[in-house]
């Protein structure tokens, strides 16, 4: 049974390079956990393919590992038994060796440990793609998950193999729609609360599987101090980032609630031009977003800016459970589930609404939207809010994370809210109620008779057929 799941745009890219004549360079980068390693043994299958992770040991066993490899995947012993006095003699005995009747795929996997061992390996690279690979049948890929160090070693300008990459992947978190394909067997409920911890990382959704519910994985997984996920949060920043402190401050920061950048600053007591570095390398990471109304016409510049943590996991760790950790390692959870509860539910309902835009934004383009987000100003909130090229909504809705069926006096205090902050609508505006848990009768009648009135209780709508399904 073949459980990859989605990666079609990654394995596309990496198909039509290696049908491409010559040597081809594919850089794969992000940070942990996304299943960078699996879509390239998905992209391997049925090709001749050389696969090496490399480790934090020393220069020498890293030659002898990567031989090893070699040696494996060509059927070649002899390639091992040599010794090599430097990583050109390693290259060259691999070039001896590869069939050369076919394109081989060479994926030095972890590259950022080579790199962080021998420091000129880039370099060393970089002088035999341009003097032999780039020639010959050969797809060298590089792939690492620390994404400041993959970024300058191989695409920064001044990093010895800028410019000789035809494909830069980086590779972010699944959509939710692909949950269902993931997790089958949880209905639509469950599968929200479980996206609410795990986000689209595949890793965290395959220790879900194990758990009958959102409930007894958070429990089990996160609130327990043996917990597989419960150090996750500091052993991720500790992986991926050379000053993992400032950048754990700063999402301890967010969790609270904090994020205009000169709030940052001032809580953390660092200038906020000390603080770009650190909030672009989380932007990288996909671990947090600036947000600014989709009203606003110059984004970069607007004054309303706002960072969010991206990542539901470490929303949910820093948001949520990171202020009570001090009971948790003490065994005494059942001291603060009472104040826990509550704060988890908006976390929940935080990451419906998210999802919520997400939908919205896989049928942008369909519904002529230039950009799809969230709309607030200082008295008013709109959950989902897209807007065409004459920067008119064209796209208005709400979200209800609740208990309750949503009642049509939603879709009346939606229409007050617009009108009476005078916000442009487009002519053909369409009006979009999202609820968990359905909606009254008067509300539904009122939907068959309005057309651009659009009531939404399932998120599961392939990318492609979304507008079809829901805007004909």
């Amino acid at each position: 049974m073949n459980n990859f799941i989605n990666r079609k745009s990654e394995l596309a890219q990496l198909q039509s390079l290696y049908e491409k004549e010559g040597g081809q360079l594919a850089i794969v980068y992000g940070r942990r956990r996304l299943g960078k390693t699996t879509l390239l043994r998905e992209f391997c299958t049925n090709r001749a393919c050389c696969y090496y992770m490399a480790d934090r040991s020393g220069e020498e066993s890293l030659k002898k590992s990567l031989t090893l490899a070699m040696a494996t995947s060509l059927k070649e012993p002899l390639l091992h038994t040599a010794n090599y006095s430097d990583w050109y003699d390693v290259f060259a005995a691999f070039d001896r060796f590869r069939p050369k009747d076919q394109k081989v795929v060479l994926i030095l996997d972890e590259y950022q440990y080579i790199c962080q061992i021998q420091p000129a390996f880039s370099t060393f690279i970089q002088k035999w793609w341009d003097e032999h690979w780039r020639f010959e049948n050969v797809m060298l890929i590089l792939c690492g998950s620390v994404t400041s160090m993959m970024y300058r070693e191989t695409m920064a300008q001044s990093a010895p193999l800028y410019g000789r990459s035809s494909a830069q992947i980086l590779l972010p978190p699944l959509q939710y729609h692909y949950l269902n394909d993931f997790l089958p067997g949880y209905n639509e409920e469950e599968l929200i609360k479980l996206y609410s911890l795990c986000g689209g990382v595949p890793r965290y959704l395959e220790l879900v599987k194990n758990y009958k519910d959102f409930s007894t994985a958070l429990d089990d997984l996160v609130l327990n101090p043996t917990g597989i996920l419960y150090h996750e949060a500091r052993y991720l920043l500790h992986e991926e980032i050379s000053s993992p402190n400032t950048c754990w401050s700063i999402l301890q920061v967010l969790g609270n609630g904090t994020g205009r950048i000169s709030e940052i600053g001032s809580k953390l007591g660092l200038p906020a031009n000390q603080l770009t570095h650190y909030i672009e390398l989380l932007r990288d990471l996909f671990l947090i977003y600036r947000e600014v109304p989709v009203l606003e016409k110059n984004p970069a510049q607007s004054k309303k800016g706002f960072y969010q943590v991206a990542d539901p996991f470490l929303r949910l760790w820093f948001g949520s459970i990171y202020p009570y950790i001090s009971f948790l390692e003490f065994g005494q959870p059942e001291l603060i589930m009472e104040r826990l509860t509550p704060q988890i539910q908006n976390h929940i309902s935080f990451c419906y609404e998210q999802i919520c835009r997400d939908f919205v934004k896989n049928a942008a383009h369909t519904l002529g939207c230039l950009k799809v987000g969230r709309q607030w100003s200082g008295n008013y909130e709109i959950d989902v809010a897209g807007v065409n090229i004459d920067f008119q909504l064209n796209v208005v809705g709400e979200c209800k994370w609740s208990n309750k069926k949503v009642g049509i006096s939603v879709y009346y205090e939606l229409l007050e809210k617009l009108q009476k902050n005078k916000l442009p609508l487009a002519k053909n505006c369409r009006f979009l109620l999202f609820s968990k848990s359905g909606f009254t009768e008067e509300l539904l009648n009122k939907s068959d008779k309005k057309k651009k009135l659009i009531l939404v209780n399932s998120l599961f709508h392939a990318t492609d057929d979304i507008s079809s399904s829901i805007f004909s």
